[in-house]
């Protein structure tokens, strides 16, 4: 299929189904047209406009050679964050895409309370002790309000999930008892595991336990879990414990000079990711199955999985 045909199709289904989503365009078109064609189209068109309601954040992938992206991927970005229409539709595409964004919202407060609720399931004495000794929080896409459902299996198990895991990290005293963050550990690893299984609730916890000690040398930003561990803490949300430890440790995260690092890290992944774009949109159709991997980590979703420390 040309490119000329390619936008026709495309111009005739928004005439009829008004704006779309990248992933309703593209069930639309169905699977004579790969994303990236389709994407191409869509942004380079004349007939078509596109808006956008994600937010971008930095993560790291060992994939590629400076290790940093930014996420959603180019592709995830379009096919769940971006709208496609024509002209005469912008009122309705707005309208959209604050529906759209206030949907991804109410998931992302959903899978909040989901992660809250996992602490409160602990034995009253482990809580009480996670209340005075530790502060927990959550980040990835849910502290961007980016939180979805996709439906995806878990590869262990083969168990159905739904969106992207809920990463929660516990950040305790350094004298806090071994014996009792042992038994903690092996009551969330066991509530994680019941509701991996239960497919009325279908998600995935991962989570941390580790002393304030280790948390403050991962400010040296050195290695990629250091810079991980980080960033976690840079984007994170809230969740139970002790808020002044937890406001100690975001304070001492600036004043070590790494959230400096961190939003540098930022900036060049945005301009790697403008770069990309950019040499995406002049290749040659016929050119579009030869792109390189590096510029095929930024456009794809990535598979490579980094467990934070």
């Amino acid at each position: 299929m040309t490119s000329e045909d390619i936008e026709k199709q495309i111009a005739t289904i928004l005439l009829m189904r008004g704006p779309l989503t990248g992933h309703q365009l593209s069930e639309e078109m169905g699977d004579d047209v790969n994303p990236i064609m389709l994407w191409k189209a869509c942004y380079q068109s004349e007939l078509f406009r596109v808006i956008n309601f994600a937010r971008y954040y930095l993560r790291y992938d060992v994939t590629r050679e400076d290790m940093i992206r930014l996420s959603p991927s180019v592709l995830r970005d379009f096919l769940s964050f971006t709208l496609v229409y024509i002209a005469g539709q912008r009122s309705d595409a707005t309208d959209m895409a604050a529906m759209l964004a206030n949907k991804h919202r109410l998931i992302s407060l959903k899978k909040l309370k989901f992660a809250r609720n996992t602490l409160l399931s602990l034995s009253p004495d482990i809580l009480e002790k996670i209340h005075y000794q530790t502060c927990c929080f959550i980040a990835g896409d849910i502290s961007y309000f980016l939180a979805h459902e996709e439906p995806r299996i878990h590869e262990p198990t083969g168990a159905k999930l739904y969106g992207s895991d809920i990463d929660i990290i516990v950040v305790h005293e350094n004298d806090m008892d071994p014996d009792l963050i042992k038994r903690a550990e092996e009551e969330v690893l066991a509530y994680k595991h019941r509701c991996i299984k239960d497919p009325a609730i279908g998600q995935e916890i991962d989570f941390i336990f580790k002393p304030v000690q280790k948390m403050l040398s991962q400010y040296a930003y050195a290695d990629i879990h250091q810079k991980i561990a980080c960033k976690i803490l840079y984007e994170s949300f809230f969740l139970y414990g002790r808020l002044d430890l937890y406001e100690k440790l975001t304070t001492d995260l600036e004043f070590s000079g790494t959230v400096k690092k961190i939003e540098n890290d930022f900036s060049t992944a945005l301009a790697g990711r403008k770069a990309t774009i950019k040499k995406i949109l002049s290749l040659a159709q016929d050119d579009l199955d030869d792109m390189d991997e590096n510029t095929q980590s930024l456009f794809f979703f990535s598979q490579e999985r980094l467990e934070f420390q």
